[in-house]
């Protein structure tokens, strides 16, 4: 359970990013898709909510000092968002189609961001120090709780942690965690769960009971 948070920051819009609309269905329903076509199809949903988190932080006021700044946090969602997609595949879905779904994941969101970061940042290895943070945060984030669907308060916790430490702690950007924690953080892995459904139609339903 959560300890009780008196939280002192500014009051926000609360805009929530479930409001964004992102593709997350096959033209087709009835054609079966893979494991591993459904982890890329996921990985452009979870670029999509990515860019709004990073967004949404601008319109609830807080600052990006540059680019870098700005980057880092879409980055730290993205890395979020496909542990909270592991995680969701576990409760969810096969043994065999997690295996395939999330490692198909992970590499489409890595070279999404590359290609993003070089346009933006200029050369670099950013799918290689993608993944070099991805296993680290899992590392860490794995050992968070996960239940009914949603983050427990400690992998909230340790995902605005990161967001703050890029943001900074100065006037303006003070709050982020608060902002992170309460509505952005749990809004992206709900649009999140709601894609992964979406997008797995044919698989999730009764996925998990019909093998006990």
């Amino acid at each position: 359970e959560a300890p009780s948070r008196q939280s002192l920051a500014p009051s926000r819009t609360g805009a929530t990013i479930m409001k964004t609309r992102i593709r997350d269905r096959w033209r087709n329903p009835d054609q079966q898709q893979s494991a591993e076509k459904n982890g890329e199809a996921l990985g452009y949903v979870c670029w999509q909510l990515a860019l709004t988190a990073g967004r949404n932080l601008h319109a609830e006021d807080f600052i990006y000092q540059d680019d870098v700044q700005r980057v880092a946090v879409i980055r730290e969602y993205l890395i979020f968002l496909v542990h909270a997609a592991d995680r969701l595949a576990f409760d969810n879905l096969e043994q065999a189609d997690r295996a395939a779904l999330v490692p198909a994941l992970a590499l489409a969101c890595a070279r999404q961001f590359h290609r993003n970061a070089v346009e933006v940042l200029g050369s670099g290895d950013y799918q290689a120090q993608f993944i070099e943070t991805l296993n680290r945060r899992n590392g860490h984030y794995g050992e968070c709780s996960f239940g009914e669907g949603l983050p427990g308060y400690a992998l909230l916790r340790a995902f605005s942690d990161h967001i703050q430490a890029i943001m900074g702690n100065d006037q303006t950007n003070r709050w982020v965690m608060d902002q992170v924690m309460d509505i952005d953080g749990p809004d992206v892995v709900r649009q999140l769960a709601k894609s992964m459904s979406n997008l797995h139609a044919d698989k999730t339903k009764g996925a998990k009971t019909s093998s006990t």
